[in-house]
């Protein structure tokens, strides 16, 4: 990426971008809105992400945001902690027609400032404003409530937070929402820069200022033979002395000529090289961002097989404790029903010899 930086005179900055928010408040439709056509994107269902990519230019840079789309579900809380790892910058959504949405807002912020300490620059998005006058007014979150919310934020929590109002339906403010937001990253990027570039210009300037090395007083310099010195060669071309001032400005001028073909051929092919960096670089990030969040799925299916060995053991445990308490159980419950069933026999036993013996009185009589 350096070199294709150091070629195009320009940074490709990069940026990593984060959308959290409640379920079915519109945030995906705000993402394939600002996406609209020529984006790659990378959909990840079963781990609770969806990212993609746009690469633009901004004030003139090349700029490459990745914009990563973190499902709200409570299935993947653990797995957020490492979606957040990188992010550059926030964009929370509610939507003014789900006063739910609006209130658990505080909520995602909580868990961002948990997961992250210090909150990269923030927008807070107040989605489906196209809405609003389909429903009573008190059953809508309004743009005061919001302005609010935003002011009360960047003072809790000490970050930039801009609120704007957006409808991924008619695409109002959803270009504005992404450039504010590239606006202020920059700006906190700029901030943290180092001094690599400045110095790297310095030297190189000094370097090429200085010039070539003059020769010193004890250079010496050697001289021809006068014989040789009177002697004029003849260009074979043009049948001018090869000294002669003419030949001299059109070898110049032809010169010049092939230095400006050369030069505009080393522009195209520095402009194609930039392009094809520029793709691999895509294609490249695409993959690591897949490794990343496939790594990150990895760990978590590690931690949750290390939690069900355990629990499984535990409850094997409890199994085997409780399988020997009813055998001990039936034991003593089969021995309680074998020695009833004596007592029966022996009951039946006395009372067929009652019988008996009333019988015998009888016909003795």
């Amino acid at each position: 990426m350096r070199d294709n930086q150091l070629m195009s005179g320009t940074i490709r900055r990069q940026f990593k971008v984060c959308l959290i928010c409640d379920g079915y408040v519109g945030k995906t439709s705000i993402r394939r809105m600002y996406l609209k056509e020529g984006f790659k994107r990378s959909y990840i269902p079963t781990l609770g992400v969806d990212f993609a990519q746009k690469s633009l230019f901004f004030d003139g840079n090349p700029t490459n945001l990745v914009i990563w789309d973190i499902a709200g579900q409570v299935a993947f809380q653990n797995l957020r902690r490492r979606y957040y790892e990188g992010s550059s910058g926030l964009i929370l959504v509610y939507a003014v027609d789900d006063r739910k949405s609006f209130d658990s807002a505080s909520k995602w912020l909580v868990e961002a400032h948990g997961f992250m300490k210090d909150l990269p620059p923030l927008m807070i998005i107040a989605n489906k404003t196209d809405l609003r006058h389909t429903l009573r007014q008190e059953d809508v979150v309004t743009t005061e409530e919001g302005k609010a919310f935003s002011e009360s934020v960047a003072q809790k929590l000490g970050t930039q937070a801009v609120f704007l109002e957006t409808s991924a339906k008619t695409g109002n403010n959803i270009d504005e929402t992404f450039e504010t937001l590239t606006r202020l990253m920059i700006g906190v990027a700029e901030q943290k820069i180092t001094s690599y570039p400045s110095s790297y210009i310095m030297k190189t300037s000094e370097s090429e200022s200085a010039g070539p090395t003059s020769p010193t007083p004890q250079t010496t310099i050697a001289l021809e033979p006068a014989e040789e010195q009177t002697a004029r060669e003849i260009d074979p071309v043009t049948l001018l002395p090869s000294d002669s001032e003419h030949l001299e400005e059109e070898s110049i001028g032809l010169a010049m000529t092939e230095l400006q073909a050369l030069r505009s051929e080393l522009k195209a092919a520095e402009e194609e090289l930039a392009n094809t960096l520029s793709k691999l670089e895509t294609d490249l990030l695409t993959l690591k961002n897949t490794v990343h969040v496939k790594r990150i799925m990895f760990e978590h299916l590690k931690q949750q097989l290390k939690i069900t060995r355990e629990e499984w053991a535990k409850a094997y445990e409890e199994y085997q404790v409780i399988e020997k308490r009813r055998k001990e159980e039936f034991a003593i419950k089969n021995q309680e029903i074998a020695d009833i069933r004596k007592n029966i026999d022996a009951v039946g036993a006395r009372i067929r010899s009652r019988v008996g013996d009333l019988d015998m009185r009888k016909m003795s009589e």
